[in-house]
């Protein structure tokens, strides 16, 4: 497995992400750009098609040893999770795309025994990448922080569910002054890893490959993701679905079993 190096890996797919930056836009601002529908009604842009040849060849070029699965190459049916495998979302947020509000991200991440240990976000609209190494330490001591007099909460800009406003509710009930942070793609989670939001609970269907790349991120700065029924960190590579059960992203561990406290007994009376 990939352990040493990281750092040097990293900095590959930074330059790599950027290198996509030129074309996607090219293909976003095409007044005459259009997009497929895929069998599951998503849309299918040409930019997805090309994130995907450039990344997947890359990673297979450089790392032949090492599986890439891809939004756009998926197939349950055969799929077999390896230990360690790429795993990435040439656009995340291909609706957003469609729409022309910026927030689309392209996402590659290095998964091993079920974890992101490595993960490169990138949003060309906006110049600018993220990327963390999810290895921590051993030992390290983490600051405390304060709670906020305010929680943070990102919601998605396209996928919000009655879940999600029951859910919003369900705080104001229990006396939380909230601040709503709507965004598409995975920028929900790098606004967490940007400490520029404190939480972001996903009720609705994602896949593995639309949060991978920013749970790495996140990991790297001291956050994390957890799963809502049994409080898990979200685990990737199940040999059953590429699904992801509902989760919620937390940006500071020291908040870890306040949040926890609170989405349990949301589920276990409303859910």
């Amino acid at each position: 497995m990939l352990s040493k190096n990281l750092d040097y890996i990293i900095s590959q797919l930074e330059e790599l992400t950027r290198s996509l930056f030129p074309e996607i836009l090219k293909i976003y601002r095409n007044p005459r750009s259009s997009a497929q529908e895929k069998k599951d009604g998503s849309p299918l842009t040409a930019a997805d098609m090309h994130a995907h040849k450039e990344i997947e060849n890359f990673l297979k070029r450089h790392f032949p040893s090492i599986p890439v699965v891809s939004e756009e190459s998926f197939k349950q049916k055969n799929y077999r999770p390896a230990k360690e495998f790429w795993i990435i979302d040439p656009i995340d947020g291909t609706k957003e795309f469609v729409n022309k509000s910026d927030e689309f991200t392209t996402n590659i991440a290095l998964i091993q025994n079920g974890k992101p240990v490595l993960g490169v976000v990138g949003a060309p609209a906006f110049d600018q990448v993220w990327s963390g190494i999810a290895i921590e330490p051993i030992n390290k001591k983490k600051p405390i922080n304060k709670a906020r007099p305010i929680l943070r909460i990102v919601t998605s800009k396209s996928h919000r569910t009655l879940i999600d406003t029951a859910f919003l509710n369900f705080l104001d009930k229990k006396g939380k002054k909230l601040k709503i942070i709507s965004k598409g793609s995975s920028l929900k989670i790098c606004a967490l890893a940007d400490k520029k939001a404190d939480i972001y609970p996903r009720f609705g269907p994602t896949s593995e490959w639309d949060i991978a790349a920013a749970d790495a991120v996140l990991r790297s700065r001291g956050g994390g993701i957890f799963q809502i029924d049994n409080q898990k960190p979200l685990e990737y590579g199940k040999r059953n679905s590429i699904l992801n059960p509902m989760f919620i992203a937390i940006r500071d561990m020291n908040q870890k079993k306040t949040i926890l406290s609170l989405i349990d007994s949301f589920r276990k009376n409303l859910l």
